[in-house]
């Protein structure tokens, strides 16, 4: 497996990261229903994955419902006890809540967010934390 610097994070990333958007069987009516994986089988997946050098790992809260993708992965770095061996990426902005502060990437929400993902998780850290896209309703200068 090639590995990059990510940025000036001072981690070393593989070059294929993967992505858990389909982790965890959503029910009925889910754009994902049909095409996710279940939690054995995603545990599956992660361990090929870092079998093959693969140490960079993808998601974001929407991913499922309530975060499935989140915990599914959060089972897995806990269960194998391999958390320092992960770059783990995620990702906010999209609804998660009820009401006017459920969603965007104002300073609450991005913190709330960040919080409820680390829980999902199951970590104390998340190494790369991503808006999933721009917030027209919130300046720039508040998101970053």
């Amino acid at each position: 497996m090639e590995y990059a610097r990510l940025g000036r994070s001072g981690l070393w990333v593989s070059r294929l990261c993967l992505g858990t958007m389909t982790f965890g069987e959503p029910g009925e009516g889910s754009m994902m229903h049909g095409v996710a994986c279940d939690e054995r089988t995603a545990h599956a997946i992660l361990d090929r994955a870092l079998d093959a050098g693969i140490n960079f790992v993808d998601t974001a809260d929407v991913y499922g419902p309530d975060g499935l993708s989140e915990r599914v992965l959060g089972d897995y770095l806990s269960s194998r006890r391999c958390r320092d061996q992960v770059v783990v990426a995620t990702k906010m902005r999209f609804r998660m809540a009820e009401g006017p502060n459920g969603t965007g990437a104002s300073r609450y929400r991005i913190v709330r967010a960040a919080e409820d993902s680390l829980r999902r998780l199951r970590t104390d850290r998340i190494d790369l934390y991503q808006i999933h896209m721009q917030d027209l309703d919130t300046p720039i200068d508040e998101t970053l």
